[in-house]
């Protein structure tokens, strides 16, 4: 059987952060969907994609 973790085993773990070089905050994986129109099969598509994003390119990414 597996251990059973309490609560300080999973605090004192580190934490897997990236941290932006530039600004200095913590980097956030985002899915970006984007809704493309087929003029083939007059349909929309989705294409998503994951991307990190921090406070220096919030404003490049969400627009």
């Amino acid at each position: 059987m597996a251990k059973r973790q309490s609560f300080a085993d999973k605090a004192s773990k580190k934490s897997h952060v990236k941290i932006c070089p530039v600004c200095s905050t913590a980097m956030e994986p985002i899915r970006l969907v984007d809704p493309t129109f087929t003029t083939d099969k007059k349909s929309w598509k989705f294409k998503d994609k994951i991307v990190e994003m921090c406070k220096c390119n919030q404003k490049d990414i969400l627009g």
